[in-house]
């Protein structure tokens, strides 16, 4: 009898042990969402830091990272191999042109994330002397473009007043820097403070001070992935914005994760951060005043014929984030 008993006992352990393993790898087998994004960016690190948060673990995502070209992004949402996109607010017109992806949460505002530096013996000490100089951006029609040219018709001379050569990336843009190519290139923030320290070059323009109102990055999704996948996309964007908020009270995991991702100076990393973070949106909500001027410039940059409707832009469905 006793026998019996023990033998019993043994096998309800055993199932109980299979059971529970069971379980806890279920527990553990977190959901897996691709995010596509463009450039190097403190506003793209909230992925990162969460990470190291152990915020995504915490909402059981497995997020995975593909850094692409700026003109990509909608096409690997479109296509299903990635559900997120971080990217250009400037770029929401592809909705307009039959492109099935639409901006649902704001990354960031004013873009104090791209400054205009040049030669550090260079006589052009600010926008003011620009008149008539060329300045080295991405590509045409992109949002180096834009800036620059918003700050030409700022400083009154038209849209054509600085001359834009569109070269590419980081890399051709600042070897015709150095070969005198351009007089002045569009840098992003981190990389900028880095050639300034090293002597390579000088800031002389903060975008972010000379266009106020401005959706300067966006996270994007596609319909099929808003129709489908709601859930997921919410617990995203939760997961994001609890990251930014991370990454605002504590600067110096933020940095040292920052510098490790991208390998860029320490120095220069925790220069711009504080710089690039009072533009980020804390809760995703779309500022009606950015989205004019986002409305504007697609029509000014001969993208859209007319202007666009806002619904045409993005929703609001998903924020704010709850």
């Amino acid at each position: 009898m006793k026998t019996r008993h023990i033998a019993a006992a043994l096998a309800i352990a055993s199932f109980m042990g299979i059971s529970g393993m069971g379980m806890s790898s279920a527990a553990q087998a977190a959901d897996k969402i691709t995010v596509a994004r463009s450039g190097i960016d403190i506003a793209f690190a909230p992925i990162e830091v969460g990470a190291e948060a152990k915020i995504w673990e915490h909402l059981n995502l497995d997020v995975h990272v593909i850094d692409i070209p700026g003109t990509r992004i909608e096409t690997v949402l479109t296509s299903g191999d990635a559900q997120v996109g971080l990217g250009a607010g400037i770029a929401l017109s592809a909705r307009l042109k039959g492109v099935p992806t639409i901006a649902v949460a704001s990354i960031a505002g004013p873009p104090y994330n791209l400054t205009i530096i040049v030669p550090t013996q260079s006589a052009i000490k600010s926008a003011t002397d620009l008149k008539g100089k060329t300045v080295a951006v991405s590509t045409a029609g992109s949002l180096t473009d834009w800036l620059v040219r918003e700050v030409s018709r700022q400083e009154g001379w038209g849209s054509d007043g600085i001359k834009v050569q569109p070269l590419g990336d980081e890399t051709s843009r600042m070897a015709a820097l150095r070969s005198g190519g351009v007089d002045a290139n569009v840098a992003a923030l981190m990389q900028a403070f880095e050639r300034q320290d090293q002597g390579q070059a000088r800031i002389i323009t903060y975008f972010g001070d000379v266009v106020k109102d401005f959706q300067s990055l966006v996270i994007k999704a596609s319909d099929k992935v808003i129709a489908d996948e709601p859930d997921l996309l919410k617990r995203f964007l939760k997961g994001w914005f609890e990251s930014v908020a991370y990454m605002k009270a504590h600067k110096e995991v933020g940095a040292k994760v920052i510098a490790a991702t991208w390998k860029i100076d320490p120095v220069a990393v925790d220069k711009a951060y504080d710089i690039e973070m009072k533009m980020m949106s804390d809760d995703g909500v779309f500022k009606t005043a950015d989205m004019e001027v986002i409305r504007h410039s697609l029509v000014d940059m001969h993208v859209l014929e007319k202007m666009p409707e806002m619904k045409d832009l993005y929703t609001d469905r998903f924020v704010p984030v709850k």
